[in-house]
């Protein structure tokens, strides 16, 4: 197995770096791989960097540690890493930390091998190293930047096969290991995997097929033998599945057409301000300029990478793009690379400036939002030292925001709460001496506030966790009729109601948000019940129930000069379970002003 040339190129793709090639390239490797260190985070600071440091500590698919599908390669390649790392979100980061010295050379050699000509080669790995999204999350506890590192080297390794044995089978190997870090990445390695499988004679091919069955079965069976239950193993990916195809998907009623996101999930992605305009129009170039020439190597990056972001658009959180769309950012860094090269016409010197420059500006723009990150500690992390401090248990009663839960859970793991919807909460069970801690939303909170300063940082990371508070409960709402008594499950509180409930709640003012979850008897789904929400003597919305489960949301006018308000559920279904009537189940009440 040979390496990828430093130099050369097709007919039409001149290079001219000759003998300076492996001087160029190292230089931009060290540079590139010390930036990475600028992202290091100092602490956790989001909701999947606590699910799979608690993955870490017992892993269970069951209850989200990890989310599904369980990511079992990152989870066990960051087990490795524990044995030396001082704690299990150190280990989950030096992962990132390593993939993000090696994203460069990978970019770089998937560009050698696609042809592009050697100047580019280097624009794009550099262009994809300074990308906002991969600098920022290649310094976190994500599974992001080494699962896109990883499929593309299997990429390489692939693209490489179809004239190399060993190269074919080492590529199979990395596109497995990379399908048992995210199944999507299989997206990205169908392509070269079936370029190289054309050239390989069958005997190689059916040792490649056992490779990825062996490889990405040893991945799954662990994630399964871990969590201790297949039934309930393939049960909750199914049912998580679910709610990302009713909740984020383009299926979901909630989330904007297509042709609106389009913009945000193609060009808005790194979030950069004038840089994303200046990365589109080389994007433009490039795609202009390759549909005039027929350009193979541009082609192929499309048929490579296309496929996951056209999935990323349709499927994915559109509140997390600048997240989700790392898995397909090497594809921007080669179209942003080729378009400067035909802007400079293949001028050697003037497209390493050019190239350069766009480095240059995404760095300048990024690095001072990092500061925070890597010098000081998280608002989540912050927040759960300070209850470990100020709460006193068994006399005082803890409210825990549900974005807050994951936190709690694994760096206070003794206390015991009651998990409620967000910083607007009305607990279900008013009690004396109780505190929440949430998330703070936009409203002006009272009580300890920890954030961090937002600045470019905000258009980088998920928009969530800058601003935690916590806070005694001074709001309650008051259940006066057609409730049942209140009951606990684990962390959360229900109440059931039969046919009607009234509950009063406090007095607000301006445009406030009333925010709701509950649930019917599954004997009730098929029936399809109409469930009626009325404010004040007005109905607010009226939901004809075809799942079990509503999470309703509205903007109301509340009642005047400080009354109270009147909250009036009614189902026009019921069932007879345990002797009574029951028709709703309430697990969360929000209600507070904008």
């Amino acid at each position: 197995m040979s390496v990828p040339e430093w130099s050369g190129g097709p007919a039409g793709r001149r290079s001219t770096a000759g003998r300076n090639a492996p001087l160029i390239f190292w230089i931009v490797a060290v540079v590139c791989a010390l930036s990475r260190f600028a992202a290091r985070a100092r602490s956790i600071w989001d909701w999947d960097e606590a699910l799979f440091s608690l993955g870490m500590r017992e892993y269970d698919v069951t209850n989200h540690h990890p989310h599904p599908p369980g990511f079992p390669v990152f989870i066990g390649m960051a087990k490795l890493v524990r044995l030396v790392a001082d704690s299990d979100f150190r280990a989950l980061q030096t992962i990132s930390l390593i993939a993000g010295v090696f994203a460069f050379p990978a970019v770089f050699f998937l560009a050698r091998e696609l042809k592009f000509r050697f100047e580019t080669s280097v624009v794009a790995g550099a262009v994809f190293a300074f990308f906002p999204n991969v600098l920022f999350f290649g310094g976190t506890a994500f599974s992001d930047v080494p699962s896109i590192v990883l499929v593309v080297w299997a990429a390489v390794f692939l693209l490489r096969g179809r004239e190399s044995r060993n190269a074919y089978w080492l590529g199979t190997f990395l596109l497995a290991l990379a399908i048992g870090m995210r199944p999507q990445n299989l997206l990205v390695g169908l392509l070269p995997g079936a370029l190289a499988t054309l050239r390989r004679r069958p005997v190689e091919v059916l040792v490649a097929v056992l490779i990825g069955i062996v490889v990405t079965g040893l991945a799954f069976g662990g994630a399964v033998y871990a969590t201790g239950d297949l039934s309930a193993y393939v049960s909750t990916v199914r049912a998580h599945g679910d709610y990302i195809a009713r909740i984020d998907s383009f299926r979901s009623p909630d989330r904007p057409p297509l042709w609106r996101l389009f913009l945000h999930f193609f060009t808005k992605q790194y979030q950069s301000g004038a840089m994303s305009i200046v990365a589109t129009l080389f994007v433009i170039v490039s795609l202009a300029g390759a549909a005039r020439t027929r350009d193979r190597p541009v082609l192929l990056t499309l048929l490579m990478f296309a496929p996951f972001a056209i999935f990323a658009w349709l499927i994915l959180d559109r509140f997390s793009i600048t997240r989700f769309s790392i898995g397909y950012q090497p594809m921007f860094a080669l179209l942003v690379a080729d378009g400067i090269s035909r802007t400079v016409r293949q001028a050697r010197v003037a497209e390493f400036v050019l190239g350069g420059a766009v480095v240059t500006a995404f760095a300048a723009w990024t690095l001072p939002a990092l500061g925070p990150v890597r010098r000081h500690i998280s608002p989540p992390v912050q927040a759960v030292d300070t209850v470990r401090q100020q709460f006193v248990p068994g006399r005082d009663t803890l409210f825990i925001g549900y974005s807050m839960t994951p936190f709690v859970e694994y760096d206070a793991p003794e206390l015991s709460f009651i998990r409620v919807k967000d910083d607007r909460a009305l607990p279900l069970t008013p009690v004396d001496r109780s505190f929440l801690l949430a998330e703070v939303t936009d409203r002006a909170p009272e009580g300890f506030l920890f954030q961090r300063r937002r600045g470019n940082l905000w258009n980088i990371a998920r928009r969530h966790y800058f601003e935690v508070v916590f806070q005694p409960v001074t709001r309650t709402a008051d259940f006066v009729s057609g409730w049942r008594a209140p009951y606990r499950e684990g962390m959360d509180e229900f109440r059931w109601m039969g046919a009607r409930s009234e509950t009063h709640l406090p007095p607000a003012s301006g445009d406030t948000v009333l925010r709701l979850q509950f649930d019917i008897p599954a004997d009730l789904v098929e029936t399809h019940p109409r469930v009626t929400i009325a404010l004040n003597g007005k109905v607010v919305d009226q939901l004809q129930m075809t799942t079990d489960v509503a999470y309703p949301d509205y903007h109301v006018v509340p009642a005047p000069a400080g009354a109270t308000n009147v909250l009036e559920l009614s189902i026009d279904q019921t069932v007879l379970e345990e002797g009574e009537n029951r028709g709703l189940r309430l697990r969360f009440l929000s209600w507070g002003a904008r």
